[in-house]
């Protein structure tokens, strides 16, 4: 029930606060009186309760020092918070209480305020008296006592809840007090119990440690072991020579054999053969690269001045030559050099991978030895600490026996209240009242909203989808009169002007040459009689074709035009058995043009497509303006799914007070299920009357309007 109610509490605009205003006016006296008559009985209840006193104490929780050691701290390791809450549990527990029922002077104490406390009549009638007793006080201390630890700390805050002040100040001291004579008690019990066990263990971990000793010096004798640290270490570091010796020459074998490929892809080509790295930063080649490149330069000068047959330029010519054949020569040299480097390169990494095992066979040995003699070892040094450790704690649980203090430290001692923390009259009384309006005003709000009709326009706002058109309830239509062509007949009433406002909104958000296609949820929501006045009202202005597209059930157009041939519709236009001209007919005295249903009856989606629909819906747009399509209701059929995907824009039909929520929002989501979407929505049928919420918005008398202005 409550999910289906917030869920309708969704729908609603929460801007349009006189909505509320009015329905807290509507309900204003059964409201009053709801929440005057329970705020009135918690009042009463209020002033007839008990008093009830609290008394609180700040404590802090020490630790331990680290020289005072317990079985405690031998055993585990406990943080901060598992500290603080153990000591919470132990202060709740049912030990620390019976310290305080064991004193006789305590419980005298406890009957003695008891019996001063005075009961009001209502509280007397009603409760039985109680019998003041041990057991009666236990229960009352462990009930209405209480810790609460302040976050990231060791501080404890501790409350005691009773109807005399006294009594829960004398309660919360007895309850510190308690807890630290039990603290005290229980640590010298498990210091005694400490040493006791802790010395038959010092006499078990003596014989363990010699007869480790033993086992490690026969496993030493019988493998002749010294220590082997320094000798693992040398050997792992000859490893890591090797393995960096060979990485360093396997880099450089691939240099060599990546130069000796670019070599013989050269096929003794200068050019290429000094494009090789290796080769063109020798130092020798660079040299005569830089003669070659000086004596070039030389060349060019000479032949400015002389021909090619004068002396000094045959002269520079045969330097140039003479420096090639040098550098061909230099370069097959460095080449032998590069296949013999190669040779020995792969000689030093054969060698070097097995030094490498030889080596690395003589760490693992080592390693094995190592690793039995490490078990033996392990084991004396194991049994020495304990040893030692034990030996330090019965020395150190000697000296705690006799300096045992409770780790509780108060910072605020138990206060004395002054006044009552509850119950709390008046305080209660203005609670009651607001909280009973509001819940009352729930429920109205609950009941108003939670219909199965639409009845507002905010009720689908949610939807985000555009309102483009408001239509009045008509209640009363003049005879002679139809509300199918209302905007017709009826030019001046507030529905013909509401199609106006319609038709506005309209030609402001949507385009021109389009297709409107105008469905509902159900029938008799509206749509029909929307689409053709829209269309109306349209033609006054455009070109406009009116398309009735519902072909099973058709609409009264059928039967309201008498027309003076044979009908003939869409049915026939989609089946193929007319031409698209003999279907359209003039509406009397209008420019609008109709292609009503035909006379054929059959399942649209089983025998079109809606690429074909499309295709007829862009040629109508060719020829007219505005194309308005009267469709069936999306529930009981498809043919509307098929026609929502082939026209451009879909307009749904709400009818106030009429058209179920349900039914609406499944229509809108099968619809966006074939890929289409609703463009716009239009609220049909609304109450704009004076008593109405809506009056002031959309009520308007436009025939006095008019008739000024004539």
């Amino acid at each position: 029930m409550f999910d289906k109610f917030f869920n309708t509490w969704d729908f609603f605009a929460l801007e349009d606060f006189r909505y509320f205003l009015l329905l807290a006016k509507k309900n204003f006296k059964n409201l009053t009186i709801s929440t005057l008559i329970v705020s009135l009985l918690v009042l009463f209840i209020s002033l007839n309760l008990e008093e009830k006193f609290r008394s609180k104490a700040t404590l802090v929780i020490s630790p331990d020092e680290s020289n005072l050691v317990n079985i405690d701290e031998a055993y585990s390791i406990e943080n901060i918070q598992n500290r603080v809450n153990n000591q919470i549990a132990i202060l709740k527990s049912e030990e620390v209480i019976e310290y305080i029922i064991k004193d006789n002077e305590n419980v005298l104490e406890f009957e003695k305020l008891y019996s001063s406390i005075k009961v009001n009549p209502i509280t007397r009638v009603f409760k039985k008296k109680k019998n003041i007793n041990n057991d009666y006080i236990k229960t009352v201390l462990k009930n209405n006592f209480t810790v609460s630890n302040l976050p990231r700390s060791d501080v404890l805050v501790l409350s005691f809840v009773s109807n005399n002040a006294k009594i829960s100040q004398l309660a919360l001291k007895n309850i510190i007090d308690s807890y630290q004579r039990y603290e005290v008690d229980t640590k010298i019990q498990i210091t005694n119990y400490a040493n006791s066990k802790i010395s038959e263990r010092l006499k078990e971990l003596a014989l363990q440690m010699q007869e480790g000793e033993k086992k490690l010096a026969a496993y030493k004798k019988e493998n002749k072991l010294v220590d082997t640290g320094n000798v693992k270490q040398l050997k792992i570091k000859e490893i890591q020579s090797i393995s960096n010796n060979i990485l360093e020459s396997k880099n450089k074998k691939q240099q060599q054999e990546s130069d000796l490929i670019a070599i013989k892809a050269a096929n003794g080509d200068v050019d290429i053969l000094l494009s090789i790295k290796d080769l063109n930063g020798r130092t020798e080649i660079s040299n005569i690269k830089n003669n070659l490149s000086a004596n070039e330069n030389n060349i060019q000068s000479l032949l400015l001045i002389y021909t090619t047959k004068h002396p000094k330029v045959k002269q520079a010519y045969e330097v140039k030559k003479s420096l090639k054949n040098q550098l061909k020569k230099i370069l097959g040299e460095v080449i032998e050099k590069k296949v013999f480097e190669l040779s020995n390169l792969n000689n030093f990494m054969n060698m070097s991978k097995t030094n490498l095992e030889n080596v690395t066979e003589e760490l693992r040995i080592i390693e094995e030895k190592e690793a039995g003699m490490l078990i033996f070892q392990r084991e004396v040094e194991s049994s020495r600490k304990l040893y030692e450790t034990f030996l330090q704690r019965v020395k150190e649980t000697n000296e705690a026996q006799n300096l045992q203090v409770s780790k509780l430290k108060i910072i605020e001692t138990p206060s004395l209240p002054s006044s009552a923390f509850a119950p709390k009259p008046y305080k209660n009384f203005i609670s009651a009242l607001i909280v009973s309006f509001l819940f009352f005003y729930g429920l109205v709000t609950y009941r108003e909203m939670n219909t199965s009709v639409i009845k507002t326009p905010e009720a689908i706002e949610h939807m985000k989808i555009p309102q483009v058109g408001v239509l009045p309830k008509v209640n009363n239509i003049k005879k002679g009169y139809h509300i199918l062509q209302m905007f017709l007949e009826d030019n001046e009433s507030n529905f013909s002007e509401a199609i106006r406002s319609s038709r506005a909104i309209i030609e402001s958000k949507f385009e021109k040459n389009n297709s409107f296609l105008v469905t509902s949820s159900n029938p008799s929501e509206g749509k029909t009689s929307y689409a053709f006045n829209l269309a109306l009202s349209l033609e006054k202005s455009y070109k406009v074709l009116f398309l009735e597209a519902d072909i099973r059930r058709p609409s009264v157009l059928n039967s309201f035009y008498k027309f003076d041939k044979e009908i003939l519709g869409l049915g026939e236009i989609i089946s193929g058995t007319v031409e698209l001209n003999s279907t359209i007919f003039k509406v009397p005295g209008t420019n609008l043009d109709i292609i009503t249903s035909g006379a054929k009856r059959f399942d649209m989606s089983d025998v079109v497509s809606k690429d074909q629909l499309k295709k007829f819906f862009d040629i109508l747009k060719l020829e007219y303006d505005y194309l308005i399509i009267d469709s069936p209701p999306v529930q009981p059929v498809s043919d509307t799914l098929i026609l929502t995907q082939s026209v451009d824009y879909n307009l749904f039909i709400v009818r106030s007070d009429h058209s179920r929520l349900l039914s609406f929002m499944s229509s809108v989501k099968k619809v966006q299920n074939v890929g289409a979407k609703i463009d716009g929505i239009i609220i049909n049928d609304l109450d704009t009357s004076k008593d109405s919420y809506y009056y002031n918005y959309y009520n308007y008398d436009y025939s006095s309007y008019y008739s000024k202005n004539t």
